[in-house]
């Protein structure tokens, strides 16, 4: 499924982007990092993050995506920016083993996909610079994930006015750690005062997750009625800067590589 705010946006080209109130905030001149974290398996927010590289590169400043895949993936996703997004070209994208996965966060679902084909439009229409596969697996020298993912978005700024907008799961978007979690948020490892983190929200809905029960439709929360937008997080013990209230429910997205016999 596909969000309709952003049937355009997808299917007309990236000549028009889709505005969201407050979203001209996170682009200002001392900002270099813009985490958004999701609960990976929605189709909304991987559509809204493709519209967010739109509204980034509307700054004029050079843009680069980075998102939770390993780094071994990078050759691959390199090619298939520079294809011509043919069935064979998707193919090749599809056969990195990620999408094969017995365990599906989300991260190789039908919605990634569309996400991937609208970077690769960004990309060849000159509006962002690259997409950085930046997780970190197997990191060096002792550091943790979190803190390799860290090094690999600061090594992925395209300028020194540049912006680096990130993908991930929500717990890495965190500021600063939260009590009661041992993960050391990616997030937190960056500077600062040049660095907005942002937690994605559906209006309710579904998400696909793996959970007890199986891997399937779960539910995403309650039905709040906030409309669109980006709103500030004033409060210091908050986990994210900004919350984006989608304004909308969720719908789960389903992997774009169904298990064999699933």
């Amino acid at each position: 499924m596909i969000t309709s705010f952003l049937l355009p946006f997808l299917f007309l080209g990236v000549a028009d982007c889709h505005p969201v109130p407050g979203a001209d905030r996170l682009w200002a001149p001392s900002t270099r990092y813009v985490v958004v974290g999701e609960v990976h398996g929605t189709n909304e927010t991987p559509d809204a993050l493709a519209n967010l590289a739109c509204l980034a590169a509307e700054s004029g400043r050079p843009v680069t995506v980075a998102l939770e895949y390993d780094a071994d993936t990078q050759p691959v996703i390199d090619a298939w920016l520079q294809s011509d997004g043919s069935a064979a070209a998707r193919r090749a994208l599809l056969a990195m083993p990620f999408w094969h996965r017995d365990f599906q966060d989300g991260r190789s679902s039908v919605a990634f996909l569309r996400l991937f084909e609208q970077l690769r439009r960004l990309k060849q229409a000159g509006r962002i610079q690259a997409v950085v596969a930046s997780d970190a697996a197997d990191v060096a020298g002792g550091k943790s994930r979190d803190a390799g993912m860290a090094q690999a978005w600061q090594h992925a700024v395209p300028a020194p006015n540049g912006l680096v907008l990130v993908l991930v799961g929500n717990l890495h978007a965190m500021r600063q750690k939260r009590e009661g979690f041992d993960l050391v948020p990616a997030a937190s490892f960056l500077p600062r005062d040049q660095t907005v983190t942002i937690n994605a929200v559906g209006d309710g809905g579904e998400v696909w997750t793996c959970q007890q029960d199986g891997c399937g439709k779960h539910g995403s929360g309650p039905t709040r009625g906030v409309p669109e937008g980006m709103v500030p997080v004033s409060d210091p013990a908050e986990s994210w800067d900004v919350q984006y209230n989608l304004g909308r429910p969720t719908t789960a997205s389903v992997p774009a590589v169904p298990k064999r016999g699933g």
